[in-house]
C-alpha cells in the first residue's frame, strides 16, 4: 500500500501543479491568456471563474480526507480539459488541444490510483473489523 500512496501523491502533485499554473495564469489575465480566451469566443471574466475553480479543485485534492470532494475536483478538472479540447477544435485550432489531452491522461491516471488506494484502505479497514 505504501507504493500506491507514493504513486498517488506523485500524480496528485503533477495534476495540482498543472492546474495551479493554469489557474494562476487565468487569474493573472496575462495578455496571451486573454487573447486565447477571446479567440475561443469566451468573455474575459470567464478567466476568473476558471481560475477560482481550479484553485478550489487543487485544495480539494491536497487536503486529506474529503474523498467525495476529491471526486468532484477530478470531475471538474476533466470537464475543464474536455471543454478546452472541444473549444479549440470548434474554433479551428485543433493543435492547441495537446496540453488538454495530456491533462486528461494525467487526471485519469491520478483518479485510477486514487480509487485503487481508497479500495485498499476500505479492504484493510474491513479486515481489521
Amino acid at each position: 500500500m505504501k507504493k500506491i500512496k507514493i504513486i498517488n501523491w506523485i500524480l496528485v502533485s503533477i495534476v495540482s501543479l498543472y492546474f495551479f499554473i493554469s489557474g494562476f495564469v487565468d487569474l493573472a489575465h496575462t495578455p496571451q491568456t486573454v487573447e486565447i480566451v477571446t479567440k475561443l469566443g469566451y468573455p474575459e471574466y470567464f478567466l476568473n471563474v476558471l481560475g477560482i475553480a481550479k484553485v478550489l479543485g487543487i485544495i480539494a485534492l491536497l487536503v486529506p480526507k474529503f474523498n467525495r470532494l476529491k471526486e468532484w475536483a477530478y470531475a471538474g478538472f476533466t470537464i475543464d480539459a474536455i471543454s478546452a479540447i472541444w473549444s479549440n477544435i470548434a474554433s479551428g485550432y485543433p493543435a492547441e488541444s495537446v496540453a488538454a489531452v495530456v491533462a486528461i491522461v494525467l487526471i485519469m491516471a491520478s483518479y485510477i490510483v486514487f480509487r485503487k488506494l481508497q479500495n485498499e484502505i476500505q479492504l484493510k479497514t474491513a479486515v481489521n473489523l
